[in-house]
C-alpha cells in the first residue's frame, strides 16, 4: 500500500470518528440518560484542552496576537459553534444520528458553507457548484419524504439538524478567514475550548446541568476524545491527499453513521436507536447528496468557494 493510499484511510477515519461520535451522543441522550447539556459542554471544554496541551505555545502566541477584532471573531464563531452543536446534538436525540449526519454534515452544512462563502468571501459559484448544490437539496428531500402522502416530514428535529448546520456553516466561514492569519490546532482548541465553557454557562444558569456521575464522567470522557481525533486525522489526510478529495471522503460521514448504526441494531435488537423511517430512502439521499458533494469539488485548485470546505475548519461534524 502507497503512502498516499494509507492517508485516504485516514481521511475515511476521520469520517469514521465523526459517525461514531453522532451514534455515542444518541446513545448518551436516549440510552445512558446523560443531560443534553453536560454532554454538549464538558467533552468540548476536555477537547479544547487536549489540543492545548499539544499545541500550548501556538495557542498563547495566537491568543495574544488576536487584537480586537481578532478576539470578536473569535467570540462570535464560538458562540456559533455552541449554539449549532447545541442544536446538533438535541436533533440527534429527537431523530437519530443517522437521520441527522444524513440532513448535517453530509449535505446541507456543505451547500451552507458553498453559500455564505460566495456571499460572505465574495467567491463567484461555478457550473459545477450549482449543480451540486441542487444534488445536495435533492438528497435532503429524500431524506426527508414521506412516502405515504409524498409530503415533506419535517419536525422540530429536522429543523433543528438543518439550523445546526447553517449555524455551523458561518462558523466555519469565519475559521477560514481567521485560518489565513492563524494556524489551525491553536484556532480549534479555543474554539472547542470557549464553545465548550459558553454552554456550560449556560446550563448552570439555567439549572440544566447537574454534577456528572462516575459512569456519566466515563461516558463524556470517552466522546471528549472524538473532537480531538477527529481534527488531528482530518488535518493529517488533508496535507497528504489534497483539499478536494479531503472533502469528498470526509463526505462519507452520513452514510457511514447509517451503516454502523443499522449494523448495531441488527446485532443487538433491542437497542433503542432512532432509525430513519424509510431506511433505503434515507440512504439513496444521502448517496445523492454525497455525488453533490463530489461534484462541488471537481474543479480542485480553483479558489472557488468549494475550496473553502477543504479547510481543516469544514470538520465541525
Amino acid at each position: 500500500m502507497d503512502s498516499r493510499t494509507k492517508y485516504i484511510f485516514v481521511v475515511i477515519l476521520a469520517a469514521l470518528i465523526v459517525a461514531l461520535e453522532s451514534i455515542t451522543i444518541e446513545a448518551s441522550l436516549n440510552i445512558w440518560d446523560v443531560g443534553l447539556f453536560a454532554v454538549s459542554s464538558i467533552p468540548s471544554v476536555i477537547a479544547g484542552l487536549v489540543i492545548m496541551g499539544i499545541v500550548p505555545k501556538p495557542v498563547m502566541s495566537s491568543a495574544r496576537s488576536f487584537g480586537r477584532k481578532g478576539w470578536t471573531m473569535m467570540l462570535t464563531m464560538g458562540f456559533l459553534f455552541a449554539l449549532g452543536s447545541l442544536l446538533w446534538f438535541d436533533a440527534v436525540g429527537r431523530i437519530g444520528a443517522s437521520k441527522e449526519a444524513l440532513l448535517g454534515g453530509g449535505s446541507s452544512e456543505v451547500l451552507f458553507i458553498v453559500l455564505l462563502s460566495a456571499v460572505f468571501l465574495k467567491e463567484k459559484l461555478s457550473r459545477w457548484e450549482l449543480s451540486g448544490g441542487f444534488l445536495i437539496i435533492g438528497g435532503v428531500v429524500l431524506v426527508l419524504i414521506n412516502t405515504e402522502d409524498i409530503s415533506l416530514g419535517i419536525g422540530f428535529g429536522e429543523l433543528e439538524a438543518i439550523t445546526s448546520s447553517f449555524l455551523l456553516g458561518i462558523s466555519v466561514v469565519i475559521l477560514t478567514k481567521m485560518l489565513r492569519q492563524y494556524p489551525i490546532l491553536p484556532i480549534s482548541a479555543l474554539e472547542l475550548l470557549l464553545s465548550g465553557l459558553m454552554l456550560l454557562a449556560m446550563g448552570i444558569a439555567a439549572g440544566l446541568i447537574s454534577f456528572p456521575t462516575l459512569s456519566d464522567w466515563i461516558i463524556l470522557l470517552i466522546i471528549s476524545s472524538f473532537p480531538a481525533l477527529g481534527f488531528l486525522t482530518y488535518n493529517l489526510g488533508l496535507r497528504r491527499v489534497g483539499a478536494s478529495i479531503t472533502s469528498v471522503l470526509f463526505a462519507l460521514t452520513g452514510i457511514l453513521t447509517v451503516v454502523i448504526q443499522v449494523t448495531i441494531v441488527f446485532l443487538i435488537r433491542d437497542t433503542d436507536f432512532i432509525l430513519p423511517e424509510h431506511i433505503l430512502l434515507a440512504t439513496a439521499g444521502g448517496v445523492v447528496a454525497f455525488v453533490g458533494v463530489y461534484i462541488l469539488h471537481m474543479n480542485p485548485g480553483s479558489g472557488s468557494a468549494a475550496d473553502q470546505l477543504a479547510e481543516p475548519g469544514a470538520l465541525v461534524k
